[in-house]
């Protein structure tokens, strides 16, 4: 019946070649494949409409389609031109195909675009004319059956959540005295249909209207196609529409009180053909007095701005929070746990993939589980349910942005995509900013205008995060650009520039300005690197930038070592820049609490400076491992360490070294108890700093010296010297170093028990380390502050700030300070008497102390799990906790430690016996827990006393 049909036979050969094709493809199988069945799916509506008019009286009326048939046999033999380029096997053509993968994919999704435009322009207007004529042969009206008609609405959403308030604002506007003119702005799959058919459900919009129409305008791609759309709508006489459609459309909306929304419009928008007789054309529609106008587009930008959009404008869609989101996904799939929350935050909760997510879990194919292990795999191709447009699959909905006509026109803006996709906190818009890029971009990227066409369509928004303004993807966007985008190395190699620049500028994190631009960016930076690193780029002030960016995580306390490690495996030319990889690959492992693999590099970064007789290096490495044998308790090397540090300083005449080796000195001297010894190594480095005019450094060793007061029960001297301290460092600005003396004089002040003075000091210096961004130093604050309420007896406040300190550093992922709180929250629950809550709190500690190398903590574990065995009458255990207690502070050379737990212990066997022997046994125990320096004499006199009153009973 289509044998009269022009070009139907060559139309069919090239269909058939289409579709047998598929099986010499060697690469991009999947995107092959989506091209192919929309070939199929076209042409079958395409021939359907032929067929249907070649039994009609109208048939003669297919002659007229010779020129669009033409047009279709051309454009099928472009698909088959590139459906052809990916079946070569030729090792050449594969790398060209692999290098240009990213046009490949652009020619593609032309092709798509093309064969959309023409299924609507042939099968929705040029079939549609024939049928009007074929129809009036007939005799047949619209009304008799014969013809098809979109509803008047789509059906009403089972749900939504998370859009109250938007819906609030729409339903009063609309409700208003004047019919009102709305727009509806975001993202693809931001929910903006969703929130339209919503309002147009909403009983008041009902009440208030006579009539509501809902146009989808999906493939409509013009002003003219877009009248069509709305006669069928409609329900207009067909055979009234060859001259008079325009009139006839505008007339059936001056009759009654009408609300139409114009679905997706930007399709019909985007095209720059179209734009102005679409934007005309709504004109018309808005100035119609009885008409309200809805409109949903993709983008931030309203059509024809001056056509009199109701205010105020609504706000374009943002990602629902994060518990509606949850409640989208509860509501489809039935079910909720850690990788539901897992993925839906992955997804930045936007609720097209929310909703794809919950029916694949729905449909009992998939696990929540096992989503998530797929996502780390597939990333935004794995959410579809089945289908291939822009509802049923998230890769589809990103590409029709992507892919748009104001996208294509900006040259530049797909380039500044993909450069952006590298960027997970998204870039810093800060003033300037984007002009520092710019100038190391090639000159034909014009940053400003890509940026500005990103977010006209949506695909990049504006954000605050760490009080910096950000331009950000979300997510699934950028790990959609990611995959399929190519970066240009140019724009690469910008970018990676910009970063060396930022961290030359902000090297030194003792001044606070540099706090302002660095630890924001650290999650950038490390992105950047990583991509660089991957990319080939092997320069030497890359490997330069990588060891300040690992500085600054040895400052900020927590942090991935693969940037430094990708800079070591570079293979830098020097053996000098090598070291010092290492040696600040081991200061990272330091702060990370990694000890073992810290000491197996600080031994290689000696090695290395030995190797290049680099002495200064070596000296730094062997400052290092004495203060890694510090934390194992292994005092003897790290003296030994230091004192190596301090000959190889002084032959140097590095005074700065030999300062600062001497400083820690003083803190081995300290944990031995050797208080004169610290006391002299501590201000004799502090004479050296003076002598070099570090007056950071001299900060630093006032605070130290500070301590050593303090332990020598000179509280005085010791608040004098810490004042000083706060002094020297308010001059150099440094915040940081405040921070810990303040913290430092809080300690002072909670010895001498002057809790509120304590309290100052420990807020104050909290509110110092949030301003250097110090969450480590906060933590330890929190911590601080937690253990003064518990000495007020004020325990659901220590709780709050203990469980505060807690969820700090798991953030910074510090090891031993999560040890400490673990330790501290078991006291709390002591006092309380919570003893299982105690018990399980200090078993954690110990297991953590453990993983920390820290004897000391572990030794004051066991004292207090001593102390609670005691409170539960398990005294057998409760001795043998005191005594682990007891060989943990002398492994640590903590003699204070040892006397407080021997008292203790003292204490434990005079409970216990009740004999003269027993009290005897104590009172040894005492002795050498007074000659520590921890009882006094009226202690042991009062014990004395006690033995004779009870009497020998043998």
């Amino acid at each position: 019946m289509l044998r009269n049909v022009p070009y139907v036979r060559s139309i069919s050969g090239i269909i058939l070649q289409i579709i047998t094709i598929k099986e010499e493809l060697t690469d991009n199988k999947r995107r092959c494949q989506e091209l192919i069945d929309k070939v199929i799916r076209r042409s079958g509506t395409i021939f359907s409409g032929l067929r249907k008019i070649g039994q009609s009286p109208g048939k003669e009326g297919l002659n007229d389609l010779r020129d669009d048939l033409v047009a279709y046999t051309n454009l099928l033999s472009d698909v088959y031109a590139a459906l052809k380029h990916c079946t070569s096997k030729k090792v050449s053509v594969r790398v060209d195909r692999w290098l240009n993968r990213a046009h490949l994919l652009d020619d593609m999704l032309r092709l798509e675009r093309l064969l959309d435009d023409f299924r609507v322009n042939f099968s929705d207007n040029r079939l549609v004319q024939i049928e009007i004529h074929m129809n009036t042969l007939l005799g047949r009206t619209p009304g008799d059956g014969s013809s098809r008609y979109r509803p008047i609405l789509p059906p009403k959403p089972h749900f939504m959540y998370g859009r109250e308030r938007e819906k609030t604002a729409i339903v009063t506007m609309l409700a208003g005295s004047s019919p009102a003119r709305i727009a509806i702005l975001g993202a693809g799959g931001i929910g903006k249909t969703t929130l339209a058919l919503s309002v147009l459900y909403d009983p008041q919009v009902i009440q208030r209207y006579e009539s509501r129409y809902f146009v989808a305008c999906d493939g409509v791609t013009s002003a003219e196609l877009l009248l069509t759309e709305l006669a069928n709508v409609l329900r207009l006489p067909r055979d009234q529409l060859d001259e008079n459609m325009h009139d006839l459309v505008l007339a059936a909306f001056r009759r009654d009180s009408v609300v139409i929304c114009f679905d997706n419009l930007e399709t019909a928008w985007d095209n720059p053909v179209s734009r102005r007789a679409v934007e005309d054309l709504l004109v018309e529609f808005m100035a119609i007095p009885s008409l309200a106008v809805l409109v949903t587009m993709r983008g931030t930008q309203r059509p024809a701005p001056s056509a009199g959009w109701s205010l105020p404008f609504l706000p374009p869609l943002h990602s629902l929070h994060f518990a509606d989101a949850a409640s989208v996904f509860r509501h489809i799939s039935g079910t909720m746990d850690e990788f539901a929350e897992q993925m839906i935050e992955e997804v930045d909760c936007i609720p097209l993939a929310v909703t794809l997510l919950g029916h694949m879990v729905q449909e009992e194919n998939e696990t929540t589980a096992s989503l998530a292990k797929r996502w780390a795999r597939e990333r935004t191709s794995l959410i579809e349910n089945g289908g291939n447009d822009r509802l049923s699959k998230l890769d589809t909905s990103i590409q029709c942005s992507i892919s748009s006509p104001r996208m294509l026109a900006d040259t530049s803006a797909t380039d500044v995509l993909a450069l952006l996709s590298i960027l997970p906190d998204g870039f810093p818009n800060r003033e300037g900013m984007l002009e520092r890029l710019q100038k190391y971009l090639p000159a034909e990227i014009n940053l400003r205008k890509a940026i500005s066409t990103l977010r006209r369509v949506a695909l990049v928004h504006g954000e605050t995060l760490l009080d910096t303004p950000r331009l950000r993807l979300l997510s699934p966007v950028r790990h959609f650009s990611k995959t399929n985008l190519r970066i240009l190395p140019g724009l690469r190699t910008a970018l990676v520039d910009l970063y060396i620049e930022m961290l030359e500028d902000g090297r030194d994190y003792s001044d606070p300005r540099s706090h302002l631009f660095i630890p924001p960016e650290l999650l950038n930076i490390r992105s950047v690197f990583a991509d660089a690193y991957a990319s080939g780029d092997r320069r030497e002030a890359l490997i330069k930038a990588s060891i300040t960016y690992t500085q600054w995580l040895v400052y900020m306390g927590s942090g991935s070592e693969e940037i430094i490690q990708l800079a070591i495996r570079s293979m830098p030319d020097s053996d000098e820049l090598l070291a010092s990889c290492v040696y600040w690959l081991g200061k990272l492992c330091m702060r990370r609490n990694d000890v073992q693999e810290a000491h197996r590099a600080f031994v290689q970064a000696i090695e290395l400076h030995v190797q290049a007789q680099d002495d200064s290096g070596e000296a730094y490495d062997l400052f290092e491992l004495g203060n890694l044998y510090i934390w194992w308790g292994k005092l003897e090397e790290a003296e030994g360490s230091f004192k190596r540090a301090l000959e190889l300083h002084t032959a140097r005449g590095d005074f700065l070294g030999e300062a600062y080796d001497l400083l820690d000195l003083g803190k081995l001297f300290m944990r031995r108890g050797e208080l004169k010894e610290a006391e002299r190594a501590t201000s004799n480095a502090l004479e050296l700093l003076r002598e070099a005019h570090n007056v950071l450094g001299q900060a630093h060793a006032m605070r130290r010296l500070g301590g050593v007061y303090m332990r020598q029960d000179r509280l005085d001297e010791a608040e004098e010297s810490l004042y000083e301290a706060v002094r020297l460092h308010r001059q150099t600005r440094s915040v940081l170093g405040e921070a810990h003396d303040m913290r430092r004089l809080g300690g002072l002040y909670m010895w001498r028990h002057q809790l509120e003075e304590a309290e100052i000091s420990f807020t104050k210096a909290a509110d110092l380390h949030r301003k250097s961004h110090d969450l480590l130093g906060e933590a330890n604050d929190m911590l601080n502050m937690g253990e003064l309420y518990m000495e007020r007896g004020q325990l659901s406040e220590a709780e709050s700030s203990l469980n505060h300190a807690l969820q700090l550093h798991r953030q910074t992922q510090n090891v031993l300070g999560r040890a400490n709180v673990m330790q501290s929250l078991g006291e709390l629950y002591m006092r309380r008497n919570q003893l299982v809550e105690a018990e399980s709190s200090l078993t954690i500690a110990m297991e953590l102390h453990r993983q920390a190398g820290d004897v000391m903590g572990r030794a004051k574990d066991m004292q207090r799990m001593g102390e609670l065995l005691v409170m539960t009458g398990e005294l057998d255990g409760a001795e043998r906790s005191f005594s682990s207690a007891v060989d943990l502070h002398r492994q640590a050379c903590n003699q204070a430690g040892e006397a407080y737990t021997l008292r203790s212990l003292a204490n434990l066997y005079a409970q216990r016996g009740g004999s003269f022997s027993a009290l005897v046994q104590a009172g040894a125990l005492k002795q050498r827990s007074w000659s520590a320096g921890v009882l006094n004499e009226r202690d042991m006199v009062i014990d004395f006393q006690a033995a004779c009153q009870l009497g020998d009973p043998t």
